[in-house]
């Protein structure tokens, strides 16, 4: 079997690996010197197995990432792995989600992490961690090396496991990204995260979705966000925060409140605003480029655009002036509206236009098409008229053929008089 791992990563997932079948594969692993990640996901390992694994990593120098997840490894595995995570100096990812540790098995995987000053990224999520774990939770935050832990899907909401979390992180400044999703999170931490923010020397990455923070808690934290100016990434989406959480947050990282800011995304996903954030949004994308904000969505976000009142009155016109049954007494409203001149004249003379041109149209119509081309009261814009019937219809300005035809003429006539 040592001669078959001559790969790079080993994925063991899902097999169900009984002790004696562990024992095997980490033998074979022990002075191995290729892979360098093993995936035992969802295996259920048992204490001996744990044991095993135990050995594997006191020994190996390669293997640098580790998944556990959903081992179930529980209070006695975690007991049994606890001398080679303290210990080993070549892991760098160790992932012990749903390893139903508990905790009073979170202690002893506390204290190896403790000692370990090479482990990079922890995955502690989904334990059934809570307020007992929080003396293990502050020493292990004072101790550690850890740049990336997640404490997602456990009951970390209390007021006094999140004081223990403050005073770990006083003085830590190892740590780069934070993962509390998924805990409860409410009111009774809010102010101790306000602290966090305000104190932390280190967290570029904080992620707070799915708790239960409410519009109230939005405006404690977007006090403590806009003098924050280490935090790059914030995740507070599938919060409560309501419309009123989402205009203090954005109005937060505005330039004018947060100066020095270096947050790059604030993630604030199924969270809805107000159009009245649009201003704020405007003024972050025009001085902040670089900063992207996730929103659910606005509110009433929308123009109502009605029809086009003055190109209703014309299609209108065309259609009356050739309405007339005789055909000598039909008129293109195009060509009065290109006889026009390009000045403002009282509405009388436009009607006296009008009457002079022949079009047979309605009194209200003309009215209605006064109205709509009114400069001010009695005087109607024919310039306005004239550009506005060139857009709507620019193929009635084109020259006709007969209408080149007696050009041209006109043009060879001019030629042989010369």
């Amino acid at each position: 079997m040592k001669d078959m791992l001559v790969t790079d990563q080993l994925n063991l997932r899902y097999y169900g690996l009984e002790p004696k079948v562990m024992r095997a594969i980490c033998e074979a692993l022990a002075d191995n010197t290729f892979v360098q990640k093993v995936d035992l996901k969802d295996n259920r390992l048992s204490p001996e197995a744990c044991g095993y694994l135990n050995n594997l990593l006191l020994r190996n120098n390669t293997i640098i990432d580790l998944s556990l997840s959903g081992c179930r490894i529980g209070t006695s595995g975690a007991k049994k792995l606890c001398n080679a995570i303290s210990e080993n100096t070549t892991l760098k990812t160790l992932d012990l989600s749903r390893c139903d540790i508990g905790n009073e098995g979170f202690a002893y995987i506390a204290s190896a992490l403790s000692e370990n000053r090479d482990l990079e990224s922890v995955n502690l999520s989904d334990n059934h961690l809570d307020e007992s774990c929080y003396e293990n939770l502050r020493d292990l935050l004072l101790r550690s090396k850890i740049l990336h832990l997640d404490l997602s899907w456990n009951s970390l909401y209390s007021a006094k496991t999140w004081k223990a979390l403050v005073d770990g992180l006083k003085k830590n400044e190892e740590l780069r990204s934070l993962n509390l999703s998924w805990n409860s999170l409410g009111e009774e931490c809010v102010h101790h995260l306000h602290t966090l923010l305000l104190r932390s020397r280190s967290i570029e990455k904080l992620d707070l979705s799915w708790n239960r923070f409410t519009e109230k808690d939005a405006e404690i934290i977007a006090k403590a966000l806009s003098k924050n100016n280490k935090l790059k990434e914030l995740y507070l989406g599938n919060n409560s925060l309501k419309t009123q959480g989402a205009a203090a947050l954005v109005r937060a990282i505005t330039p004018q409140l947060s100066p020095n800011s270096a947050l790059h995304l604030l993630d604030l996903e199924n969270v809805w605003a107000n159009k009245n954030i649009l201003d704020n949004l405007e003024t972050i994308k025009n001085f902040r480029p670089w900063v992207t904000i996730k929103l659910g969505g606005i509110l009433s976000n929308y123009k109502i655009i009605g029809p086009n009142v003055r190109k209703i009155l014309l299609d209108r016109a065309n259609y009356e002036a050739m309405q007339p049954k005789q055909k000598r007494q039909q008129r293109n409203f195009g060509d009065f509206v290109k006889s026009l001149e390009d000045t403002k004249i009282k509405r009388t003379n436009f009607m006296q236009l009008v009457k002079k041109f022949k079009l047979k149209l309605s009194t209200s119509l003309v009215d209605e098409i006064m109205n709509a081309f009114e400069e001010s009261k009695d005087i109607v814009d024919q310039e306005l008229l004239k550009s506005f019937y060139l857009k709507e219809y620019p193929e009635e300005y084109s020259v006709t053929e007969t209408e080149e035809a007696a050009l041209k003429l006109k043009k060879r006539k001019v030629q042989i008089i010369e």
